[in-house]
């Protein structure tokens, strides 16, 4: 497939440390879910400080260093779904407390009460 992009080299912020490599990805969305893929784009050309990527579509393009192939982590992974929770009952909480306290009820109340739930949301 030839590339229909090619792109001028991208300059790191910084020069990548022992293990890293550049990779070129392009931002995908699929329905709900969105990430990072490396699909339809390959590294073309570069050095140490500078590298120029060649993709066979258009999108949000970037240049991730990889330092090593990525492991998901159980214990990452619990502290994750736990963290959530714990912030989700508390920002309910939250909530609950500015709708029953009416005689704290200002201006700066009901802005705060409005965000929660837009952060709830």
């Amino acid at each position: 497939t030839s590339s229909c992009c090619p792109s001028s080299p991208l300059v790191p912020l910084q020069a990548p440390r022992a293990g890293e490599r550049p990779r070129c990805v392009s931002w995908q969305s699929l329905g709900t879910e969105s990430r990072w893929t490396p699909s339809g784009c390959a590294r073309v050309g570069g050095g140490t400080f500078h590298s120029t990527c060649s993709c066979t579509h258009f999108s949000t393009f970037a240049i991730l260093m990889e330092i090593h192939p990525g492991v998901e982590s159980f214990a990452l992974t619990v502290v994750t779904h736990v963290g959530l929770s714990v912030s989700l009952v508390c920002l309910l909480l939250a909530i609950v407390t500015f709708l029953l306290c009416r005689s704290l009820w200002s201006f700066s109340v009901a802005l705060h009460l409005q965000l929660s739930i837009c952060l709830f949301a």
